[in-house]
């Protein structure tokens, strides 16, 4: 069992009678304080908190429908853990935000096996961004999907990290244009040629991509030149 000392001049404590409630009271020779000792069960609360959060246990499916636990719990939601810092120069990261609901994004930096970083804000922005990239070291590619701030804290943080968009998130914004079923034969063409960028892993794939892409745009110019005019707003 650990020494009690004395929390004013670090002097063991001796045992001193006890309270009227029964607890044991201590006093120091030295300078003459009385305490009472207490025992902090906040680390074993905290890995029981942790234990539930990461499990799929329901509060409900507790002794007593979960209201003790929530009671001891109360004070560990407003912790706010820091990601690590991370000294290791990774070849790619990739970086994205979750939106949980309208009211914050959690912005997320991992490799393919791991998690490096995160950071809670309420949208993404330069600042937020930037509190992510600080904490880990720049890597040779970052992959991200173009989100706000990013390109700014990009070139703030990692200024040499080489930049390549996200081909997930450019196919799904070429299907937000064309729709899930494109009607004309341009959008159906293009529709699978963006499928397509999902399968590139290699500098020769890329090179064959482009060459089917560019030969849509030579296939389509005409069409893609064409305009409608809204003459509610030309008058």
């Amino acid at each position: 069992m650990n020494m009690m000392k004395c929390p004013a001049c670090n002097t063991p404590l001796k045992r001193n009678g006890k309270t009227s409630s029964g607890s044991q009271r201590w006093r120091c020779k030295e300078c003459g304080r009385s305490t009472v000792g207490k025992i902090d069960n906040s680390a074993k609360e905290l890995n029981r908190f942790l234990s539930w959060l990461l499990s799929r246990q329901r509060q409900k499916d507790m002794p007593g429908a979960g209201r003790t636990f929530r009671r001891h719990a109360a004070k560990f939601w407003c912790l706010w853990p820091f990601s690590p810092i991370v000294d290791e120069v990774h070849d790619v990261v990739f970086v994205d935000g979750i939106y949980l609901g309208r009211k914050a994004v959690v912005l997320i930096a991992c490799t393919r096996q791991h998690v490096l970083g995160w950071y809670v804000a309420r949208n993404e922005n330069i600042n937020a961004w930037k509190a992510l990239l600080d904490r880990i070291a720049p890597p040779l590619l970052v992959v991200s999907d173009g989100g706000s701030g990013f390109k700014t804290a990009r070139a703030t943080s990692w200024p040499g990290t080489q930049v390549q968009r996200c081909t997930y998130h450019a196919f799904m914004q070429v299907r937000r244009y064309i729709t899930m079923n494109p009607k004309l034969p341009a959008g159906k063409q293009l529709g699978r040629i963006a499928r397509d960028l999902l399968h590139v892993h290699n500098v020769e794939e890329s090179l064959q991509w482009l060459v089917g892409f560019n030969n849509w745009c030579l296939e389509w110019e005409a069409f893609l030149a064409e305009e409608t005019i809204n003459e509610e707003v030309v008058k």
